[in-house]
């Protein structure tokens, strides 16, 4: 049986062929705890330090909270330099995510960005996020997907 990825022939898919040809990324983290002050993420996992000739495109992203009776809030958008330190830019709102008392009807949220956030290095030093959970034991996984291309 063939299969065909493309819902319809001669549609431009640009997330599929950059992970044809190996440009795709996905950066998360699992079950980050200590967040319960506005924390830059800067986990190796997680961090995505921009490259000159690159430009980023983030297509969506996904979190889940992983403990109960918890809040947690995630900001999309760039660190000033590299390493995830300096000033930092939100890129998309504040997205908020809680559970109940017994995980009643909570499920991970993933939701695509439309339009998708595209980022250079003269917009950043890195791709990342800046969080905040009700307290230290919050479990936040997190994840970015997208493509980079020539810029």
């Amino acid at each position: 049986m063939t299969m065909y990825t493309n819902s319809k022939s001669g549609l431009p898919r640009p997330g599929l062929d950059a992970a044809r040809d190996g440009r795709a990324f996905c950066r998360k983290l699992n079950a980050k705890t200590g967040i319960d002050t506005a924390t830059v993420l800067t986990d190796s996992g997680f961090l995505l330090a921009l490259e000159h000739g690159k430009r980023y495109i983030v297509s969506s992203f996904h979190m889940g909270l992983g403990t109960v009776a918890d809040w947690v809030t995630v900001e999309i958008g760039l660190a000033q330099n590299a390493d995830g330190s300096g000033t930092f830019t939100a890129l998309t709102p504040l997205f908020r995510i809680d559970t109940g008392a017994a995980f009643i009807g909570v499920a991970p949220h993933q939701a695509p960005l439309d339009p998708p956030l595209c980022v250079t290095v003269a917009d950043g030093g890195a791709l990342t996020a800046r969080v905040l959970g009700n307290d230290a034991a919050a479990a936040l996984t997190l994840a970015l997907n997208g493509w980079h291309e020539e810029a």
